[in-house]
């Protein structure tokens, strides 16, 4: 061990602890990388998490690596001239990427298998998060907080419960498809799918600022939305004047009542209320135009404990096969009963606008697709590292 560690300088520092250990940076966002060998490559894969001699876990890699492949050309490239070289499409190792990344100085094919591998590892963080595998009962138990106040009349919505606010609109992001996700972690400096908060997410249109402001205050008297559970960090008010609501709060009357307002008053209201400024954007991807109130909520989801199921299928073969009596005997009920639910904390993103904001979302600068081509822009830029430069030369 002494004699392989003499070859190796220990100083300079290399760039994985210069710019990510100690930068803050993010691994994708490295140059290359310092592997020398198919048997170091061998040994990079197996403390990644990938055992290359175990047939089922290199077929994984294959896959992912044919996957990325794909999204290349289908996603990052599009619309460009440029296409992903014949040699870096068929190849039979995917460890030989590792080898190529590491090339000094760096040559085309390197630059390429580092695109390669920036969107393998974004892909490998997709597929492995593990609340992935249970999102559809997440979904049920999140949108079930909203669903038992949430009513819709001769096609109007309104929240109902002790109180009534309308709506305009309702609508859930059910969860985002996997090109989706992959486009949201190439520009996230984390790279990480558990930094993905909009999994799901559910979003209110009212009348006006007003109407957005009741709607929050409906969730919270019924306890929908608890503020213990808000992410700080993740709050974004693009639409209401604090300093304004909190004047006019001050300025209301005794037992005011909205219904005292008149549609002018209402709507001057309105206007007073409106964000001069802007607020503070934090994603840089949404347009100056965007208007709402956005934060993310986590909600306690409960599920079965992983060995209930397989145990409730045993009494029930067991009973079908007419030996209930066995599974009795064994305390197989008994045992159903004593597993641990599995529980954890899930954030969802909640959005509250007003109707003209809404509408200027499915058009312009603030629409949906706007907003995934700076998305998309953003990714190739990131993932062509070296590669655009040289096109543009």
């Amino acid at each position: 061990m002494l004699d392989v560690m003499r070859h190796h300088a220990l100083f300079p520092m290399p760039p994985e602890v210069t710019q990510v250990i100690l930068g803050g940076g993010s691994p994708i966002d490295l140059d290359g990388l310092r592997i020398q060998s198919l048997d170091e490559a061998w040994t990079f894969a197996l403390n990644y998490g990938y055992d290359m001699s175990v047939p089922t876990q290199r077929a994984r890699v294959a896959r992912i690596y044919e996957d990325a492949i794909d999204f290349l050309e289908g996603v990052v490239l599009e619309g460009t001239n440029l296409h992903v070289p014949n040699e870096l499409r068929a190849v039979g190792d995917p460890l030989d990427l590792l080898v190529w990344a590491s090339e000094r100085p760096r040559t085309s094919s390197g630059r390429w298998a580092c695109s390669i591998l920036r969107v393998m590892h974004t892909l490998f963080h997709v597929d492995h998060n593990v609340n992935l595998r249970f999102l559809p009962e997440i979904q049920r138990q999140v949108f079930s907080r909203y669903d038992q106040f949430l009513v819709c009349e001769n096609g109007n919505w309104l929240l109902r419960g002790a109180y009534e606010v309308p709506l305009v609109a309702v609508e859930r992001k059910e969860n985002k498809d996997r090109v989706s996700m992959l486009l949201k972690m190439l520009h996230k400096p984390e790279n990480v799918a558990e930094t993905i908060y909009d999994q799901i997410g559910i979003r209110f249109v009212a009348e006006d600022r007003l109407g957005v402001l009741m709607a929050i205050r409906f969730l919270l008297d019924h306890h929908v939305l608890m503020p213990t559970h808000i992410k700080p960090s993740r709050s974004r008010n693009l639409m209401i004047d604090l300093d304004a609501l909190a004047a006019w709060t001050e300025s209301l009357p005794p037992l005011f009542q909205i219904q005292d307002l008149t549609p002018e008053a209402r709507q001057a209201l309105s206007s007073t209320l409106a964000l001069k400024s802007g607020g503070v954007e934090q994603n840089p991807f949404s347009s100056k135009d965007y208007s709402a109130i956005q934060f993310t909520a986590r909600t306690l989801v409960r599920l079965p404990g992983p060995g209930g199921s397989a145990l409730e299928a045993v009494q029930e073969r067991l009973r079908a096969l007419g030996h209930g009596d066995l599974a009795d005997l064994a305390g197989i009920p008994e045992l159903i009963q004593e597993q641990e639910e599995f529980t954890f904390f899930f954030a969802h993103e909640v959005q509250v606008m007003e109707q003209s904001g809404f509408q200027s979302s499915r058009s312009g600068p603030a629409s949906h697709s706007e907003y995934k081509q700076r998305q998309r822009d953003a990714a190739r830029r990131r993932v062509l590292q070296g590669i655009l430069q040289e096109e543009s030369c």
